[in-house]
């Protein structure tokens, strides 16, 4: 049973916090797509953004399964909250296992983390690679400027957390004939650096997954993390792997438990004119409360053991690679799954934007 030590209970019992002061807001961050910066500035205050940051470094050291319980915790209070900050310890989590960045680099960010409460996400998709993970030279480009520096240009989407990154990591094209593409790290305050405000998604609406430009930003060699091309691609790949899709899924079953919970009081308090007893002693909407408690039930279970088994057996994890990605696919269906039943006890009234299954129904989606 999860949490089973003093360390991750009390990291889950901030999330249970986090969850109940986010809630109160979420829904009209939603409605504007708007970026919740106060619910970052309570993370903030809580010391929630460097937890995944190690302890030699000032941070609190928790590791994955830790994180993927308070990112469930979390999700039932604000699901673009928690999807977003889950992006800012995937890229923490996934350097602590895999120590690729340059060590001078790594110390800096973190300790900006852990002092500041800085943030940093990755941001590769643009309007015609789309992600990275399908393959493809990004239009993002890096060119040497002859004083031994280089000049960024291009367009980057679905960039979750723009408003409030102090890091981002690039994906970008090298074009000094070699063929290489490159992840740098800039600071978001840079000059040549600004913000779209396109993100009007039906799904996490207040992720703040906007647009990011690069207009002539001078990089200097010291902002590569890393530089390959198909003849010399990374090793390593399998580090980290884990963080990304198990973090995502911990978010949106975070959502789906809150969706389950609506429903369950919604049948417990509704009574049709007319009848002295609750919907809930209907033996169909039981039934589909059921239904809806087991998915819930068997997807945590297969969550939690998956990032557990990650952090225990680390010798395995090439063989643990293939039951993550499914692990998530088993998440977000079930988030679905779970969103979809609780609609169909609540009825028309769930379509209403004043309740909030209106939004888990379709913040699951996005998974």
């Amino acid at each position: 049973m999860w949490p089973n030590n003093d360390k991750q209970e009390s990291l889950v019992n901030l999330g249970k916090v986090i969850a109940e002061k986010i809630k109160l807001t979420a829904s009209k961050h939603d409605r504007k797509a708007t970026f919740p910066h106060e619910h970052f500035a309570f993370m903030r205050d809580k010391g929630y953004l460097r937890a995944s940051v190690p302890t030699d470094i000032g941070g609190a050291g928790h590791g994955l399964t830790d994180l993927v319980l308070a990112q469930y915790e979390i999700g039932k209070g604000d699901g673009s909250t928690s999807v977003s900050v889950g992006m800012h310890h995937t890229i923490v989590g996934t350097e602590v296992e895999a120590l690729n960045w340059p060590k001078k680099l790594r110390e800096l960010i973190f300790s900006g983390i852990v002092k500041n409460g800085e943030l940093i996400n990755s941001i590769a998709s643009e309007p015609d690679l789309g992600s990275p993970r399908g393959g493809g030279r990004p239009a993002t480009t890096l060119k040497p400027n002859g004083n031994g520096q280089w000049l960024l240009n291009g367009r980057k989407t679905w960039s979750t957390l723009a408003p409030a990154l102090t890091y981002a990591i690039i994906f970008v094209a090298v074009e000094d004939g070699t063929g290489d593409t490159a992840r740098i790290v800039k600071k978001m305050d840079s000059n040549g650096v600004s913000i779209e405000e396109t993100w009007d998604s039906m799904s996490m609406r207040s992720s703040g997954s906007h647009d990011v430009i690069f207009q002539d930003v001078v990089v200097q060699e010291e902002d590569f993390i890393s530089r390959s091309n198909p003849r010399n691609s990374p090793n390593n790949v399998v580090s980290g792997a884990a963080w990304f899709p198990l973090m995502l899924s911990g978010a949106n079953l975070g959502v789906a438990s809150a969706s389950r919970d609506y429903a369950i009081d919604f049948a417990r308090n509704r009574r049709p004119t007319g009848s002295s007893v609750p919907i809930s002693n209907i033996p169909h909407v039981r039934e589909q409360i059921a239904r809806m408690e087991s998915t819930l039930l068997v997807a945590r279970r297969i969550l939690f053991s998956c990032a557990e088994d990650w952090e225990k057996y680390p010798n395995e994890r090439n063989d643990l690679i293939s039951e993550v990605a499914m692990t998530k696919v088993k998440s977000i269906d079930s988030s679905i799954k779970i969103t979809d039943l609780a609609m169909r006890i609540v009825g028309a009234a769930g379509l209403d934007r004043s309740n909030p299954l209106e939004r888990y129904f379709r913040d699951v989606r996005s998974g």
